[in-house]
């Protein structure tokens, strides 16, 4: 049964008492309390409170409607419906940026993985010279000197120009592909 310190706040509430409204707010602080320990913002605490007292005060004034607990009780049941409402929305568009920028993951990776295999191509098409030198050169990171002296060139310049020749070949293979 309510208290009749409650029974008399429904009804002033009833008759729109701006000095009973103002007495609904003695149940924030704790709402706001609960609300803030399981996430809530301060901002997103005080619009459900404000969003249940609206509830509370249009059920007063339906004649059909009976309040079978405290006031007390009443808001914080619906604040934390509210809350758990609020928070599934929320998951759900996260979950809905997730997907597509996990979607947009995987196109970047597809098309990474085409310029891979079209840049695999291109060097499958390379004479089989410029394929041991750009490999000693990238692969196994030798440096112009030793490719010079692997390859027999006259200096570390004309494997340097080589290599470009056999870059430049290969670019063309690339190119002819994309």
């Amino acid at each position: 049964m309510l208290y009749m310190k409650e029974s008399q706040l429904i009804e002033k509430l009833k008759g729109n008492n701006e000095q009973a409204f103002k007495l609904l707010y003695k149940y924030f602080p704790k709402i706001r309390s609960y609300l803030l320990k399981f996430g809530a913002s301060k901002q997103e605490a005080e619009d459900i409170y404000h969003d249940a007292l609206y509830i509370l005060i249009n059920k007063l004034n339906d004649p059909g409607f009976i309040l079978t607990s405290s006031v007390n009780t009443f808001l914080f049941g619906i604040c934390k419906h509210k809350y758990i409402s609020l928070h599934r929305e929320k998951k759900k568009n996260i979950d809905l940026d997730l997907d597509a920028s996990l979607t947009q993951d995987i196109e970047a990776a597809l098309k990474e993985d085409e310029k891979y295999e079209m840049a695999k191509l291109a060097f499958q098409k390379l004479d089989e010279n410029c394929k041991k030198l750009l490999k000693a050169f990238y692969v196994d990171g030798k440096r112009m000197k030793q490719i010079a002296q692997i390859f027999g060139f006259g200096s570390d310049k004309v494997a340097k120009t080589q290599k470009y020749r056999c870059l430049e070949a290969a670019k063309k293979f690339y190119q002819l592909k994309a």
